[in-house]
């Protein structure tokens, strides 16, 4: 049995400053925009404000998880806490998705029964939204591949950029036009908006979840390179999955010819997994060939 460990967790000091901007950028401009949404009555800018307190928390969480993930694994959790980026990815999409009901709802109030909107104070503030969105995306674009919660976060704030310019080109048209409808109209943009920049989230969390095989690997690929390697005859039992978003691990069981070495196979085939799949965490079977009948 042969293992191959690698373990890389919690964020660069870069990305956790970077993070820690983008946070105290949104949580500001969060209070600004729900009292000038409560104070000038339009929808749009508290849709855009249900959208930013949702960046707020991704955010919050995106830094709870990267202190979270750097403890140490532990009996109970032998493969360590990077699988709570994951869970939290899953919830936060489903926050977001319940967000989006609420303000469709809302939506359909106001259209059916307008409301006067102060746009003297909607715009200034949607211009004010649209400039924090875009700060805190652009502080957070170099890291956004970081893994899971990290392009979450790059989502939602390039989505609540759009929503801002939704709210902006509303009180336009309600200052030249005195088109109130246009208002909730919005409104619902930013929700689809939402969803749709949420559906990938939830969808890649599923998939971890139900430990699929991670979607930049070919199982059938790795089962033939492991099969070419000197000594192997036959590949089976083969698993991959992640157990975060960025952490994959392998699992198989390798048949080797008569007369072969368990030693140079599994050195091989770490060194294989590792440099052309980036693959530090693999646990490896090595079985004769009387076990190929076991197997069928």
């Amino acid at each position: 049995m042969g293992h191959g460990h690698g373990h890389d967790h919690g964020h660069g000091d870069s990305s956790r400053k970077a993070l820690w901007y983008a946070f105290l950028i949104n949580a500001a401009f969060l209070v600004i925009e729900i009292i000038g949404g409560w104070i000038s009555g339009s929808l749009a800018l508290l849709a855009d404000a249900g959208h930013m307190l949702s960046d707020v928390a991704a955010l919050a969480v995106v830094l709870w998880v990267g202190y979270i993930a750097k403890k140490r694994a532990t009996a109970n959790h032998s493969y360590g806490f990077g699988r709570v980026e994951v869970l939290s990815g899953f919830l936060n999409g489903l926050v977001l998705w319940a967000i989006s009901i609420g303000i469709a709802v809302e939506a359909w109030r106001r259209l059916q029964a307008p409301q006067e909107i102060d746009v003297a104070i909607m715009l200034p503030v949607a211009v004010a939204g649209l400039l924090a969105n875009a700060g805190s995306a652009w502080v957070l674009y170099a890291h956004r591949s970081h893994d899971l919660n990290m392009r979450a976060a790059f989502l939602h704030l390039m989505a609540d950029a759009a929503g801002s310019v939704g709210a902006i080109l509303a009180g336009f048209a309600i200052l030249l036009k005195g088109w109130t409808w246009v208002d909730p109209a919005a409104s619902v943009l930013i929700a689809v908006l939402i969803v749709v920049s949420s559906w990938s989230l939830i969808r890649e969390s599923v998939h971890i979840l139900l430990e699929g095989t991670p979607p930049d690997l070919n199982l059938e690929e790795i089962r033939q390179a492991l099969v070419e390697i000197d000594g192997v005859r036959s590949c089976h039992d083969l698993h991959v999955w992640n157990v975060s978003s960025r952490e994959p691990m392998l699992s198989a069981h390798l048949q080797r010819e008569h007369g072969c070495t368990t030693a140079p196979i599994l050195d091989a085939a770490k060194q294989l997994l590792l440099e052309k799949y980036h693959i530090r965490h693999s646990t490896l079977q090595i079985e004769d060939e009387r076990c190929e009948e076991l197997h069928g």
